[in-house]
């Protein structure tokens, strides 16, 4: 593909990613993260002297995105921040989808890292999230980058390179607090390459410059963390280190009370260890699942190929599969659980995307071998068939489930798919009653996104009720208790209601609006 054509598809996905963006709703945790960025931006604009708002758990957060972000929306009419927010979140989003394109070729080549664009650019988990999640991917933007940076700065040993490092570890450690945790591979292949290993033909650097550059680096990291960490303002020197502990060690709660993964309920602490696996298995596309098993196939059948089209090649092989097998140590050993599918490793999903990147590479440059284009074209029906399902649920591309789920009905009760309640804009936009109709409402399952485009989409005589003084409730799949009898289920059996509105794509039902049986 010439260089023009690569950019008009580039342009392409850049207006069909923006278009998700600002269809999808805002999700589950957004009201508050704008709300700690305001409150952090305000405070600092201020210079200190206003008196900040006090919300859950806002002394285990920096907001430095949120902050920045909170600013840039407000040069632009209110109506529009959750959009314009939405963008944003999008730019560094595709902008860590470049970043790990440009590790590809340092470490591979140019070839290897458009490929690995594309695919992490449409897997599902990643698309999906890229314009309404404020955190995890902008997590994974910050990930990538400080491996790339630290690449560079191996190679040309620029002081600004490390500066750069640490304002992104500032940022990602800002979002959350085990950001730090997440880099630790990369902190190893940095120390192993540097000291001990050797082979990347890196530049020599003085002892006297590389301490100065780390010793600086760190203070800009802190600082930069403690600039935004408005609770840690009364002791920057003690605060900082009191409040990772309590965050880190302490019996904090940390997750959504009730999980539903591949068919079965858990409470959130009894989460099985298989969780992340499952989710990976289930969540990825058709063909991305085979590529992986074409790849260990390759390496067995012709183990020569990578080797000699790239050097190192099982040295980087080993880093990459490092970074991918790390969450599962983390999972494993922390107590710390994840919840919302794949959510909470979007950083790690970059990482994975290599290994399939290398085998459609592989593929294209034996495409002559007549069991090659036999096999290719097994993977471009898999592939077709991906994208077929992969538009037709647009924009909530992060409920994908692939065929392995069984039938569409399945969806539904093995996975909460709209966990972050993104489809109750397009449901509420489907509502057509009078505006001045009384709505009586509850929910389930639901982010509190349902109030705000309520009212903005003018009903203005709203009642927000428990269920007993509801005549309507608005419901996702997401995992719920019966308080009755304490039994898990999801919020559609829960409230099983006439249905009078839904957002469905491909047969599956979202979120729904129900009237509720007397």
């Amino acid at each position: 593909m010439s260089k023009k054509n690569r950019k008009i598809v580039f342009y392409i996905l850049i207006l069909f990613s923006s278009f998700c963006a600002i269809s999808i709703g805002y999700s589950w945790d957004e009201a508050t993260l704008i709300l700690q960025g305001k409150i952090a931006a305000n405070y600092l604009l201020s210079l200190g002297l206003s008196d900040p708002e006090n919300i859950f758990r806002r002394e285990f957060y920096s907001p430095i995105y949120y902050s920045l972000r909170y600013l840039f929306v407000q040069a632009f009419p209110s109506t529009y921040h959750i959009e314009v927010g939405h963008l944003v979140n999008l730019f560094f989003s595709i902008t860590a989808i470049v970043g790990i394109k440009k590790i590809c070729e340092e470490f591979f080549n140019k070839e290897v890292g458009i490929i690995v664009f594309l695919i992490l650019f449409f897997f599902p988990a990643f698309f999906g999230h890229m314009g309404f999640n404020s955190k995890d991917t902008i997590i994974a933007f910050c990930h990538v980058w400080i491996f790339y940076l630290a690449i560079m700065y191996l190679k040309s040993n620029k002081s600004s390179q490390i500066y750069c490092i640490s304002l992104l570890a500032a940022i990602g450690t800002g979002i959350n607090l085990f950001f730090l945790g997440s880099l630790l591979p990369l902190v190893a292949f940095f120390i192993f390459e540097k000291f001990i290993y050797k082979k990347f033909d890196f530049k020599e650097i003085k002892p006297k410059k590389f301490l100065s550059d780390i010793l600086k680096g760190f203070l800009i990291f802190y600082f930069t963390l403690v600039l935004f960490w408005i609770d840690t303002h009364p002791n920057i020197l003690l605060l900082p280190f009191k409040f990772f502990y309590e965050w880190a060690f302490s019996d904090l709660w940390r997750g959504y009370f009730y999980i539903l993964v591949n068919g079965d309920y858990y409470f959130y602490e009894d989460i099985p260890k298989s969780y992340l696996l499952t989710n990976i298995i289930y969540k990825s596309p058709e063909y991305f699942l085979v590529s992986y098993l074409l790849f260990f196939g390759i390496l067995i059948s012709s183990k020569s190929f990578f080797a000699e089209k790239f050097r190192l090649f099982y040295y980087k092989l080993l880093w990459i599969t490092s970074m991918v097998i790390y969450p599962f140590i983390l999972f494993y050993l922390t107590p710390f659980s994840i919840y919302d599918g794949l959510r909470h490793v979007l950083w790690m999903l970059p990482y994975l995307c290599i290994v399939p990147g290398l085998t459609i590479y592989f593929l294209i440059k034996n495409l002559k071998k007549f069991s090659i284009k036999l096999i290719s074209v097994f993977l471009l029906i898999l592939f077709s068939y991906f994208i077929f399902n992969f538009l037709i649920i647009t924009p909530y591309q992060y409920t994908y489930l692939n065929i392995l789920n069984g039938s569409k009905k399945n969806n539904i009760k093995k996975f909460e798919n709209d966990y972050w309640g993104a489809s109750i804009k397009e449901l509420i936009n489907n509502i057509d009653f009078a505006k001045n109709k009384k709505l009586r409402i509850t929910s389930c399952g639901v982010s509190p996104s349902f109030k705000y485009y309520l009212k903005k989409n003018g009903f203005i005589n709203v009642e927000i009720n428990r269920f007993e003084n509801s005549d309507y409730v608005i419901v996702t799949n997401r995992a719920t208790v019966n308080e009755k009898n304490n039994e898990l289920l999801n919020c559609f059996d829960k409230h099983n209601g006439e249905e009078i509105f839904n957002v469905s794509r491909n047969g599956v039902v979202l979120s729904s609006f129900r009237k509720i049986n007397e």
